[in-house]
């Protein structure tokens, strides 16, 4: 492997924020297992269908969505990704709050993501508790 896991997870939120879905596969396993936050809706999505699933989902339900990821942390073949989420809905609706996710990766591709909406959830599902204290 030539980059390590925190490198694959930027390149990752990079593809997101550009909407860049061959690169998003480009990265993932054929197995890909993902389990969306409430804020998107709240399901498990599975394989390269699974992104453009996800992409769907968040144009449907909202006008506008940011996810900035602001620190990462790997731990083992985990990296947790703590930021904030913002969002507009069509109806002027929205959500501010802190997120975490946890990425799972092997062999240098995303085999996991698991999404929350808020950061001890994250933290403790990628096992650094001690980011808590």
């Amino acid at each position: 492997m030539t980059q390590g896991n925190a490198a694959i997870v930027r390149r990752a939120y990079e593809a997101v924020d550009a909407r860049d879905v061959d690169e998003l596969k480009a990265i993932t396993t054929p197995d890909l297992v993902l389990r969306a936050s409430p804020a998107i809706d709240g399901k498990v999505h599975h394989g390269p269908e699974g992104i453009g699933e996800i992409f769907e989902a968040i144009s449907e339900r909202w006008q506008e969505f940011h996810v900035q990821a602001l620190e990462f942390y790997e731990a083992g073949n985990r990296v947790l990704v703590l930021g904030t989420i913002l969002t507009k809905g069509k109806n002027e609706d929205g959500i501010a709050s802190t997120a975490g996710q946890v990425w799972t990766l092997e062999d240098g591709k995303v085999v996991a993501v698991e999404a929350y909406l808020d950061s001890e959830s994250a933290i403790r599902a990628a096992g650094l508790t001690r980011l808590l204290t």
